[in-house]
């Protein structure tokens, strides 16, 4: 096969969090196909990579030495024709680089506000203001960071990904330095602090977009799993790493750690992340003809990328605007997903700022020791975010194969969601999708991960209250960890299924919450305890969880794909909500 020709028809490449079960479940990399023949495809054709990958079991990897059929003049594999186009072009080795990148770019923003807690008393010292005004710093960081991703994550969906990623990582990067070098004044330590925020918001929101451009939806919460490791472990790292620099060191010696690490972040960017944004260059074709370090490298490395010829480019999305900011907020879904991440992260807060209180004033551990108690729901949040992501595509993909067998048996038609986003929603030129499962089929997973985090929650109170062992206090914050962590990431799957088109600004938007929640939280949360005591604090916290945020599901999951069917018929009409 000409390597400059379009690679549309080439067996898609099988990224490292795929399995190979996806060639059983249609994945979305699929375009078009006969809806009586969509099991498993049982085609004589020459091995692919893909087809080989699926032969050694669950490994992605190519053996050395396969290659598939590049004969000038053959005609491609029959089960790459009948699978139709792919939905990313990128190879296995550039999805895997693009995910590395980005999750390491979401994780600088939540490290920078979590390294500053153990010098706050240094810097109360060091600044001559009270622990009121070295708190406001605190609170101005998350407000500026719930709202820097609305600016930035607009912008990534029209303007691009790469030129954004760079941009805002060199405004962190200077604050950082500006701060490791300033006067003890607060003022300037305020501003600084507001402009790190800033720079840092934007690799949260443009790293889930760029996730969904090179990850079919098929595989996409397990995708979400692997990135949003940055953005959860950057809470719980940086505490241990904060007490470390200001007390071995200096506290400025935590902003120039900052600075160094995510000059590290930006160099590799530069020099390695393509342009994702489907708008732009579509599955991302116009890299696979490139040959020798141009596979690899961006060279020479620019800020903005090549546009991919015009019939190979997605829709754009609508230029940023206030009315488009209200028309996406007030899509009910939208909406839903922002209340509920605010109320369950506002509840997972209450118990990140209390802990510190119930295990150095009840148990009488040292402030080390309560540094090191964090990890406990640090590594529930992994695992949450892995495993629920691993279990809802996992559901998916039995979902399609149900949904296959009931169209062999002429049954199953209104089970399928012909709107729902594919390759060619996103690139007009290919054939029409195969039907898809619709989004709100990722919500069935929520209601029990709502119910494991009220749990943990409600335990954690009266753990306290009646002074059990303090490691049944560290395992009742795991499990409420754990279950907010996995309504996470299929919270996440599903607003990018939802609104393809604008998945950076949709997850923005659904966070948008989350941090003011977490600072009104970080505020009641004493005065609660003292009024109403362990037990019946974390109770209360938790029915409310489980009552509002649970109910939210299950209307979310009801109404869902009636609210989405009449935005599409809007958008249609010209209308946009």
């Amino acid at each position: 096969m000409d390597s400059s020709k379009p690679c549309r028809d080439r067996e898609p490449p099988t990224p490292i969090f795929a399995g190979p079960e996806d060639a059983a479940s249609g994945s979305d990399t699929s375009g078009s196909g006969n809806a009586k023949h969509r099991g498993h495809m049982e085609v004589e054709s020459p091995p692919t990579p893909t087809s080989l990958a699926a032969t050694h079991g669950d490994s992605p990897f190519i053996a050395p030495g396969q290659h598939q059929s590049s004969q000038p003049g053959r005609a491609p594999p029959a089960a790459a024709k009948k699978n139709g186009p792919q939905y990313t072009a990128f190879p296995v080795y550039r999805q895997n680089t693009i995910l590395g990148l980005v999750t390491a770019a979401g994780f600088l923003g939540p490290l920078a506000g979590g390294i500053y807690l153990p010098a706050l008393p240094v810097l109360e010292t060091d600044f001559h203001v009270s622990a009121t005004a070295i708190n406001a710093t605190v609170s101005v960081f998350m407000v500026v960071f719930a709202i820097g991703p609305l600016f930035w994550s607009s912008f990534a969906d029209y303007k691009g990904r790469r030129p954004l990623y760079l941009i805002s990582l060199a405004i962190y990067i200077i604050a950082n330095i500006l701060l490791a070098a300033v006067p003890t004044d607060f003022a300037a330590l305020a501003v600084l602090r507001a402009v790190q925020a800033f720079g840092a918001a934007a690799a949260v929101a443009m790293g889930a977009g760029s996730v969904a451009d090179v990850t079919p939806p098929a595989k996409r919460a397990t995708a979400m799993s692997y990135f949003l490791l940055g953005p959860q472990c950057g809470p719980i790292l940086g505490p241990v790493f904060g007490g470390l620099l200001a007390g071995e060191a200096h506290w400025r010696w935590i902003f120039a750690f900052l600075a160094i690490l995510a000059f590290v972040v930006w160099l590799l960017i530069m020099i390695l992340l393509p342009e994702t944004l489907r708008a732009r260059v579509g599955n991302g074709e116009m890299y696979s003809s490139l040959r020798g370090l141009g596979k690899v490298l961006i060279l020479p490395p620019t800020l903005f990328s090549k546009l991919a010829p015009e019939d190979k480019r997605g829709p754009p999305p609508p230029k940023p605007s206030l009315k488009m900011y209200w028309g996406l907020l007030s899509y009910l879904p939208i909406f839903i997903v922002t209340m509920n991440t605010a109320l369950l992260y506002s509840t997972y807060f209450c118990i990140s700022v209390i802990l510190p209180t119930a295990l150095a004033e009840v148990y009488g551990w040292s402030t080390t020791a309560v540094g090191f108690g964090f990890l406990a729901v640090g590594i529930a949040m992994v695992v949450g975010s892995l495993g629920g992501g691993r279990f809802s595509d996992w559901r998916r993909k039995r979902l399609v194969m149900k949904m296959e067998a009931a169209v062999k048996d002429d049954g199953g038609e209104k089970q399928f969601d012909s709107s729902v986003s594919s390759s060619s929603d996103t690139q007009p030129h290919l054939e029409k999708p195969r039907p898809q499962p619709v989004p709100e089929t990722r919500l069935g997973d929520q209601i029990w991960g709502v119910v494991v985090c009220a749990t943990g929650c409600i335990l954690f109170g009266w753990f306290v209250h009646f002074k059990i062992h303090p490691a049944a206090v560290l395992v009742a914050t795991f499990v409420n960890g754990f279950g907010m962590s996995s309504v996470f990431i299929t919270t996440t799957a599903f607003l990018t299924e939802a609104v393809p088109k604008q998945a950076a600004l949709s997850f923005a938007l659904g966070n948008m919450l989350r941090n003011p929640g977490a600072a009104i939280s970080a505020v009641l949360a004493p005065t609660l305890v003292k009024k109403m005591g362990w037990g019946w604090c974390f109770t209360g916290l938790g029915l409310l969880d489980l009552v509002l945020v649970g109910g939210a599901v299950v209307w979310l999951r009801v109404g869902g794909t009636t609210w989405r069917e009449r935005r599409k018929e809007q958008e249609r009409k010209g209308g946009r909500k």
